[in-house]
């Protein structure tokens, strides 16, 4: 059988996570763990966006393998076993070398190890093409401008950057291909690695796709769930290397912060923690009308509108539940954009007709909708004022659990709305929902307002949305209710 190429993405993903991406390459009973989220979609298609456009500063170029001098979009290297696609190849008649230049939909250089290291992934692309014999004489990165603000029609040559980074790719280079050369050595085997794979020691954020298969012996709600337990990289090392793993089996003579406390204490006593008072004390100062409000929104890579920057936060929906007084009738409204354009002024508009002078706008990590808001005003200078005066009614739910007034064992440690609405309003259910996510509401707006979608595709689209932004509106008023209740 011949031999696994290694491409700089499995190459990447060795770095991450050896054994999971063996099993990856090797196990295809398992391919059903390596399904893409909905975000990670997006990331995919926000790269495939910007390459693009970065072709056009490059007005000469021609996609496919180099046949003699000249610019090439996506030439293919194959040496040694590695595989390389490169981004842009350029040949420079002066120094009579070529120019490497990677791509990024990113606003900026990552250089923190890991899966998204930007060095790392140049410099597996110079050992390629070293193997194969081309004369490198310089790598670059192109990411996008986080200053650029489109005015009119996209202006290439200002929305990318250009950063020389061959100091950094040949220091790294040795590094690099010492780890090629471990990549190929481990991927060539045929017999399943055994053991557990290296996050056994990384907090839950940073599992592999496989964890769950190759450390069977942790539960699914473990002490990689505690609290930022992933910053804590020494005490997760002790307990993993004492083999705890249930949270219940921890020893007391271990310490913790606060929250983590908490969420030890819930769990192993299985009790709450409710703060009367002070939950009481903090419902207590919201002043009437409540508006539950929340923002659905899409950050594409290229500026699809005037007066957007990279990946700066369209606000194309938003649902308003209005609560007058406290044993009154639940108001509901919403707004969702429905054609390609920019919606901000119209989300301003309607913001101002339903949401009076006096009152408390609720929201659940309140600095996300504050965050739309000022780029609103940013944009409409004359709807500022009205964006500040909405800032300046803000009020966030979450604080009330993010102060652990009140700790449940089924948040698990968050506070997520998605893992506090079971416990308090077990009836509402995101599951139900064709859409259940913001990423996924993010990708269904593009795709709704796309040109090629069909009139039934997106009539349905804009049902979803609105059921599931609604949704996270009417949960926010059942949480305050609950916690009304309790206080």
């Amino acid at each position: 059988m011949k031999p696994l190429l290694i491409s700089k993405t499995t190459f990447l993903e060795f770095l991450f996570c050896a054994k999971n991406i063996w099993l990856k390459l090797h196990k295809p009973d398992l391919a059903h763990m390596f399904k893409l989220s909905d975000f990670e979609k997006q990331l995919i298609e926000q790269g495939n966006e910007v390459d693009k456009y970065v072709q056009k500063i490059f007005p000469d170029g021609i996609v496919g393998n180099i046949k003699g001098e000249g610019t090439y979009f996506q030439p293919t290297f194959e040496a040694d076993g590695f595989l390389v696609r490169c981004d842009v190849l350029e040949y420079d008649n002066k120094s009579k070398y070529w120019n490497l230049f990677e791509v990024k939909a990113t606003n900026s250089i990552k250089e923190n190890g890991g899966l998204r290291d930007h060095i790392d992934d140049v410099t597996f692309q110079a050992s390629v093409l070293k193997r194969a014999g081309l004369n490198v004489g310089k790598y670059f990165l192109i990411t996008l401008n986080k200053e650029y603000v489109r005015w009119g029609d996209l202006e290439p040559e200002k929305l990318f950057i250009k950063e020389d980074v061959t100091e950094k790719v040949l220091l790294k280079l040795p590094e690099v291909e010492a780890q090629m050369e471990a990549a190929k050595e481990y991927i060539a085997k045929t017999e399943e690695p055994k053991g557990n794979c290296e996050c056994l020691f990384k907090g839950r954020s940073q599992h592999c796709s496989t964890f769950e298969y190759s450390n069977p012996q942790v539960p699914k709600y473990s002490v990689h769930d505690l609290s930022r337990i992933g910053s804590s990289k020494n005490k997760l090392q002790m307990l993993i290397e004492q083999e705890v793993f249930d949270i219940a089996n921890i020893p007391s003579h271990f310490e913790f912060s606060d929250i983590q406390h908490n969420q030890i204490h819930v769990h192993k006593n299985d009790k709450p923690i409710i703060k009367h008072d002070e939950i009481f004390d903090a419902l207590n100062s919201l002043e009437f009308p409540l508006y539950f409000f929340d923002y659905e929104t899409f950050a594409p890579a290229i500026p699809a509108f005037s007066g957007f920057r990279p990946y700066q936060r369209i606000p194309f929906q938003f649902s308003l539940h209005i609560l007058h007084k406290p044993d009154g009738e639940l108001e509901h409204f919403e707004y969702l954009h429905e054609d390609f354009s920019d919606p901000s002024e119209n989300v301003a508009k309607f913001l101002d007709k339903y949401i009076g002078a006096k009152g408390t706008i609720i929201t659940w990590n309140k600095s996300f909708e504050a965050g739309v808001n000022k780029e609103i005003g940013e944009r409409l200078s004359e709807y500022k004022k009205l964006m500040d005066r909405l800032n300046g009614m803000l009020y966030d739910l979450m604080d009330i659990f993010r102060a652990q007034h009140y700790v449940h064992k089924d948040f698990k440690g968050s506070t997520s709305i998605k893992k506090v609405l079971p416990v308090v309003a077990p009836h509402l259910d995101y599951k139900k929902l064709n859409i259940s996510e913001g990423g996924a509401a993010s990708e269904s707006w593009w795709k709704m307002v796309g040109p090629t979608t069909p009139d039934s595709e997106k009539k349905q689209i804009a049902k979803d949305l609105k059921e599931y932004c609604g949704l996270d509106t009417f949960a926010m008023y059942e949480v305050w209710k609950h916690l009304t209740n309790l206080s």
